[in-house]
């Protein structure tokens, strides 16, 4: 493939006729939303994926976008906001979702700073925050699909007795990988965005082992109904679509297979960046989501160099979670803690362009730009470079 450079994200979901036959089952069916029989199929499919034997109730509910799942859980753990817990303490270093969906169940964004190296919020700081009396709602984030520890946050709910959700809205891969991770007591919410390592086009699922909790997230995704058309509690239509669940089983047939392009790509780009010796650290899946490929300039100005670079040379990038939340107009009113470690990293982690079946080429005109970008002194020097540029994965 060669790709589109100005595109720093090239989806590719499964073709017209690998989903055919599942819309055909709609045909005969003629049962296309509402939690229709692809869509239950769907939530089977993946808990086994995660793990759970036949026998076990399943634990996935699919919805109709991970924003949803994020909202659903909310709404399930912790209800709307109250005069007494106004506050939704969340990392100020994630997509606007994240903080649009507490808004959407009545909570006031508070923005929290991150650790430097899981970029995520930090269970201990959580424990002795002096806004947590004020808080209904914790929103943990899985940056990039690295997922927080999940036992130290059912502890923070534990002690503080502070519902916790986690925004893992690419943590796809991590979870499936890990699926001990998904817990009884912390629900966590995926996406399957056309951009992610798994897709339906659009939709979202949360991921949880509470069978009631799974049933909230069912009620709170259809208006609040469940077994009955009576409004029993706050909700929305969040629900997947029959065509959207159709998608997923297609995915799902070739999963692995496009898991094992993915891996590829990652391996084309860890070997340009080392050859190239960039000072600097790429991420590329096993340390994040496979749909990223990340680079964390070692200085703010290097990091502008190199998004100067790529934007001369018509390379798609992205700051994917811009400055954070708090410069973002919308939140301008929001109550922060100070953010040096977001200010940091937002300023020098630069998203690259990533697809499975992004050719070698492609790669390497990416990394090439990259070295071209940096000023002279900082260039590869054979004579002088003793350690190739860091590359990050984890098992």
């Amino acid at each position: 493939m060669s790709i589109d450079f100005r595109k720093v994200c090239s989806p590719l979901l499964p073709s017209a006729s690998e989903i055919a036959s599942y819309l055909e089952t709609l045909d005969r069916t003629r049962w296309y939303t509402n939690r229709g029989h692809l869509v239950q199929e769907l939530e089977t499919r993946l808990s086994r994926c995660f793990g759970t034997q036949a026998s076990a109730p399943d634990v996935v509910v699919t919805t109709a976008t991970g924003t949803a799942a994020l909202e659903a859980a909310i709404l399930a753990t912790s209800g709307r906001a109250t005069a007494e817990r106004p506050l939704a303490l969340l990392p100020s270093y994630t997509f606007a979702a994240t903080a649009l969906a507490a808004e959407r169940c009545g909570y006031q964004p508070f923005f929290l700073d991150i650790d430097p190296e899981t970029w995520a919020l930090d269970p201990d700081l959580l424990l002795t925050h002096p806004a947590a009396p004020e808080a209904g709602v914790i929103v943990a984030v899985a940056p990039y699909g690295r997922l927080p520890d999940m036992r130290a946050l059912e502890r923070v709910q534990a002690r503080l007795g502070v519902p916790v959700v986690v925004d893992g809205a690419a943590a796809f891969e991590q979870v499936l990988g890990s699926p001990e991770v998904i817990s009884d007591v912390v629900p966590i919410a995926v996406s399957f965005h056309a951009t992610k390592t798994f897709s339906t086009g659009e939709g979202g699922a949360v991921l949880w082992r509470n069978q009631e909790g799974r049933e909230l997230i069912c009620q709170a995704t259809n208006f609040g109904f469940l077994h009955s058309r009576e409004c029993r509690m706050a909700g929305f239509n969040g629900k997947m679509s029959e065509y959207h669940a159709a998608v997923g089983h297609a995915m799902l047939d070739r999963l692995e297979v496009r898991l094992t392009a993915y891996e590829a790509v990652a391996a084309d780009y860890k070997a340009a960046v080392a050859a190239q010796a960039l000072p600097g650290t790429l991420f590329v899946g096993g340390a994040v989501s496979s749909a990223y490929a990340l680079f964390l300039a070692e200085t703010v100005a290097e990091a502008q160099a190199l998004r100067d670079g790529l934007q001369a040379s018509r390379v798609g990038w992205r700051r994917w979670y811009e400055e954070g939340l708090h410069a973002m107009s919308h939140f301008a009113g929001c109550r922060a803690d100070p953010l040096p470690v977001t200010a940091d990293i937002s300023a020098r982690l630069i998203g690259l362009p990533m697809a499975p079946d992004l050719s070698p080429g492609d790669i390497a005109r990416v990394v090439q730009t990259l070295s071209r970008a940096l000023p002279p002194a900082r260039a590869y020097d054979p004579l002088q470079a003793a350690v190739p540029g860091q590359v990050l994965t984890f098992p």
